[in-house]
């Protein structure tokens, strides 16, 4: 935080945004759903899905590129996996009941997946892995995303930076989240270090050339590595083929486009698993293993400069918590490109 941010309570932010998306021709109820969801992202530290994504989003349903309705149409269904069809509505929309009809599925059968096609935005999947795991189910949610990386061993641009949650419930700890893309460093870190002036790190990025670099705008008009060299370029090739060929889309790979693209839909797609732990073994048993877990793993000892040993999501839940007491926090100038947008639409803070 810095001394010209600006803090406000959490229900300011999310009631601000629910406003913007009504005025943008948002039933009260899916416009509910986008004011959780970015609120969600924004207090847990991932400001680049939060508040700022209102004018991103609001431009883009302006500009006819997005949808403003919850369509979500059934395209095939079994007992355990169904396919759906979003006819570009926003991911926070419908990917919250994507998710809930994989866990439904998974009551059922013990494992439930749905596929969605042409949503018009990825969003923060953390979410739908937490909502699994409240739902004491074990959730996985992934997306796929414009080209961002190269293959392992090439130097084209085609493999998405593929995002993915995966959470678990717990018992006496807050649920195990992890909610992360395929790259050893994003373009939000590039920017970071690019802001600071500071060179990259070796190894995390390539320019247009394929070549590796450590200048940041070298790097963000060139190519990202993915995380773990030929692993995550790997799981970025089958994150794909769970997301934008599973689903059919009518995107994928290098043609699924960039959030701030204005002139076309961005066409992503989203694959959610449920898996009902209680097929195995009771409630109870499986989520007092998952503590114990998390009791070793917070035992273990912390290697130098880390004072301790977290799990997955803990810290983004203890920021959460924080942000829900305290406020959230907002640059200033990002307070004020909100009012002025808010303000075209005849919305107000307050």
């Amino acid at each position: 935080m810095t001394n010209n941010d600006i803090t406000i309570p959490v229900g300011q932010l999310r009631a601000f945004t629910a406003r913007n998306f009504e005025a943008l021709g948002m039933a009260p109820e899916h416009a509910e759903l986008m004011a959780e969801q970015i609120a969600w992202a924004h207090i847990r530290g991932y400001p680049w899905l939060g508040a700022r994504k209102i004018i991103q989003y609001g431009t883009r349903i302006m500009k006819g590129v997005a949808a403003t309705h919850g369509n979500l149409n059934l395209v095939t269904e079994t007992d355990s996996l169904a396919a759906f069809d979003a006819d570009n509505a926003f991911s926070q929309v419908i990917g919250k009941r994507a998710m809930l009809a994989a866990i439904g599925k998974a009551r059922n059968t013990g494992v439930g997946a749905v596929v969605v096609r042409n949503s018009s935005n990825a969003s923060a999947l953390g979410y739908y892995a937490e909502l699994a795991a409240r739902e004491r189910v074990i959730g996985l949610a992934i997306n796929n995303a414009p080209p961002l990386m190269a293959p392992w061993g090439s130097r084209s641009k085609i493999l998405g930076n593929q995002a993915f949650a995966i959470g678990s419930p717990a018992g006496r700890h807050d649920p195990i989240v992890l909610d992360t893309a395929l790259s050893e460093l994003t373009l939000v870190g590039i920017h970071a270090y690019q802001l600071r002036g500071e060179p990259l790190p070796e190894g995390v990025a390539l320019d247009a050339d394929g070549r590796p670099t450590t200048d940041p705008a070298a790097a963000l008009a060139g190519i990202l590595v993915p995380a773990g060299r030929h692993r995550g370029s790997g799981l970025a090739i089958l994150w794909e083929i769970l997301t934008g060929v599973l689903a059919g889309g009518d995107r994928f790979m290098s043609d699924v486009t960039m959030p701030d693209v204005f002139d076309k839909p961005q066409g992503t797609s989203l694959f959610f698993l449920a898996i009902e732990p209680q097929t195995v073994m009771p409630h109870e048993q499986f989520v007092a293993r998952v503590d114990d877990l998390i009791e070793r793993i917070h035992a273990s000892r912390p290697a130098d400069g880390f004072e301790r040993v977290r799990v997955p999501g803990e810290a983004s839940a203890e920021r959460a918590r924080r942000a829900e007491a305290v406020g959230a926090t907002l640059s200033a100038d990002l307070y004020a490109d909100l009012a002025r947008f808010g303000a075209q639409i005849g919305v107000r803070w307050e």
